[in-house]
């Protein structure tokens, strides 16, 4: 098991992405404690990680409230006496465009988004140095490297967390602290369900021609919470079937010997 005897704090994890990264943490031996802003679905997500054997528990963060930011991290020392990951994946979705965007919209979204992030990176961080070791994982969006459109809010927050990771990434490396950051490309998560004609814009986009799915992440958070990682920091990790980074697609015929 890859990460036997860790302790991980996932927030978020009462949704499809954060539950997934739970339930695949405590599948290779992590205790989990699985924070959320609304305790019944962190709750369901711990009893689907107990009935096949694994140690998880569920706690009531809201990640808009500084407090609740460092609560959550303190709570899994408490639990499980250390705290080796910290997955800030906790998240609000809005799809509006710039123009009808207000500060309430904009400040909400940067509060939970990457305020909240921070502070529970920050929180944690404290701890890992101490102990002189730790993963931090940010959830980041490829919406924060594209200029998509209605994302003005959601996608400078998800830009803005995976700056933080870099930042981060320099100042504590010394430390034996690893950061790094997964950038999710469409995915069907919970908090955010496209139309029909949206989800053709992207698959007609992406270069595998398919949606992603929470698995497809929470495989990729489990190799940046694993001792595998060893010399990896600062990283934004792409799991998007290529969208962020495809270029122009044609018929493979219209092409000749020339550039």
């Amino acid at each position: 098991m890859r990460l036997m005897g860790k302790a991980a704090l996932v927030t978020g994890a009462g949704g499809g992405l954060g539950g997934a990264i739970a339930k695949r943490f405590a599948v290779e031996g992590a205790s989990v404690l699985c924070a959320d802003g609304d305790l019944a679905p962190a709750e369901a997500t711990v009893a689907a990680i107990t009935e096949t054997g694994g140690t998880a528990s569920a706690f009531t963060a809201d990640v808009a409230d500084a407090g609740d930011c460092a609560a959550q991290v303190a709570e899994t020392i408490q639990r499980y006496g250390r705290i080796d990951i910290a997955v800030n994946n906790a998240g609000v979705a809005m799809h509006r465009l710039a123009l009808d965007t207000s500060l309430e919209d904009w400040e909400r979204v940067l509060r939970i988004n990457l305020t909240g992030s921070f502070l529970t990176a920050q929180a944690a961080a404290r701890h890992m140095v101490a102990q002189g070791s730790g993963r931090i994982i940010q959830i980041g969006s490829i919406s924060g490297q594209r200029g998509n459109m209605g994302g003005i809010a959601y996608g400078a927050s998800k830009a803005a967390v995976m700056h933080v990771c870099k930042v981060m990434a320099v100042e504590l490396s010394g430390a034996g602290v690893m950061v790094n950051a997964i950038a999710p490309g469409p995915i069907e998560t919970g908090i955010s369900s496209h139309g029909p004609t949206r989800k053709q814009g992207y698959i007609d986009r992406i270069p595998t021609g398919n949606y992603g799915t929470v698995e497809a992440v929470a495989n990729a958070a489990l190799f940046l919470a694993s001792d595998e990682c060893q010399w990896i920091t600062g990283h934004v990790l792409n799991v998007d079937g290529g969208y962020g980074g495809a270029g122009l697609a044609y018929d493979p015929a219209e092409i000749s010997g020339g550039a």
